[in-house]
């Protein structure tokens, strides 16, 4: 995949994490997002919230069942988690 490709495609899976984590805490709708940002520490989200991304992002990317949720959890930051969600829509095409 090419990088402007890759950046554009990491863009892209932000905002839908972005969206889904203003369905959870409303009050992230004022933050802006870089990538770097903690999930836990800057976000908020705890482990149930975590799952809710999962499922948001799954169905978003219609990649049900191809992200761990045991790798999903650990994963720190926002960039963290749409390289790992990028790698499973990769898989799929």
């Amino acid at each position: 995949m090419s990088s402007l490709r890759n950046d554009m495609t990491r863009e892209r899976v932000r905002a839908v994490l972005m969206r889904a984590a203003i369905g959870i805490r409303p009050e992230l709708a004022e933050a802006a997002v870089t990538g770097t940002e903690h999930i836990t520490a800057d976000w908020g989200l705890d482990s149930v919230d975590r799952m809710e991304l999962l499922v948001a992002v799954e169905e978003a990317f219609a990649i049900e069942d191809e992200v761990d949720p045991r790798v999903f959890m650990t994963l720190a930051t926002v960039n963290d988690l749409a390289d790992r969600i990028m790698v499973a829509e990769a898989a799929l095409t």
